[in-house]
């Protein structure tokens, strides 16, 4: 018994024995059409430009020099609060993480924590902008 393979090669051949190939005497005659002229192009003149002197630039730099400024110092309150928002939820996911689990009276005191940590941390962001800026910002 012939197989699939068989049946679908002896069918494709039945196939293509039907098909007319040849091509109309009409298109055996067609040259394929010439590449149009493209004019060439002109011949264009270098311009010469006066180019200055490096001798007559100035040995002045053209940036200002700005000093670094440090970094401010926190007050110790502003950094406990950081370290009870931040610090104390980032603990509390590195012991989970490592499998320590902490006892629930734990766990929320450490919550409690880090909710005062954030509280202090909005009641010291200033109300209408920073003090020294002239801009109050948009009022509605």
């Amino acid at each position: 018994m012939p197989d699939d393979a068989d049946r679908m090669r002896t069918r494709f051949d039945e196939i293509v024995e039907g098909l007319d190939l040849e091509l109309p005497d009409d298109l055996r005659n067609v040259e394929p059409p010439a590449e149009p002229r493209r004019p060439k192009p002109e011949r264009v003149v270098p311009v010469e430009l006066d180019e200055p002197e490096f001798d007559e630039l100035p040995d002045e730099p053209f940036y200002r020099q700005v000093d670094p400024v440090g970094i401010p110092q926190m007050a110790w309150p502003t950094t406990i609060a950081w370290v009870a928002a931040l610090g104390v939820p980032a603990l509390l996911v590195m012991c989970t993480l490592v499998g320590v689990f902490l006892p629930r009276g734990v766990v929320l005191g450490a919550g409690f924590i880090a909710c005062a940590g954030a509280t202090y941390l909005f009641s010291r962001l200033p109300a209408r902008g920073r003090p020294d800026s002239p801009d109050d910002g948009a009022v509605l």
